[in-house]
């Protein structure tokens, strides 16, 4: 039952995920339209999309987990998931998995985060791939270059989790 869950909090963030990145390219085309396109620089070099495969993909999102401020704590595994074709789009999905473990538990609660690289077929092989990341059970989908991931985001998970736990066992 609860790998069923799992999956359905999966397809839901994925889904956000899909939207944010149709919801950005609009907004693009329409800044284009109106001359007004404005680069964001981001710190982070992302790959071209001539480059784009999903092993790429998984180093550099490994690559880009590295530069977030998280105590060493915290251990990570990104695996791929699944690809998804939009329009001239092709959306490639990578889970990261989190976890904490103590020495009394050594097998702590995971905090997943979902990763969409999206790579386009028909624009300029030049440019980047656009990368959208979500923590799991919410609904706020983060920009690399325009967040700044916060440590506490993983805490609070595992806390509810741990919460929800104990609320269960009662």
């Amino acid at each position: 039952m609860e790998r069923y869950s799992s999956d359905m909090n999966e397809k839901a963030e994925l889904s956000l995920l899909i939207k944010a990145l149709r919801e950005d390219r609009l907004r693009k085309m329409k800044e284009k339209l109106g001359n007004a396109l404005l680069t964001e620089t981001d710190s982070f070099e992302w790959a071209t999309s001539k480059d784009f495969n999903i092993e790429v993909g998984r180093y550099q999102i490994e690559a880009y987990i590295k530069t977030w401020e998280i105590r060493f704590c915290w251990v990570c595994s990104v695996n791929f998931l699944r690809t998804s074709q939009e329009d001239d789009f092709m959306i490639y999905f990578y889970e990261a998995r989190f976890m904490a473990p103590t020495a009394r538990k050594p097998i702590s609660d995971r905090v997943s985060v979902y990763f969409a690289a999206e790579v386009s077929k028909t624009e300029a092989e030049t440019l980047p791939v656009e990368v959208r990341f979500i923590l799991e059970s919410r609904r706020l989908v983060h920009t690399p270059g325009r967040s700044r991931f916060c440590e506490k985001w993983l805490t609070d998970i595992t806390e509810t989790k741990a919460l929800l736990q104990r609320m269960m066992d009662l």
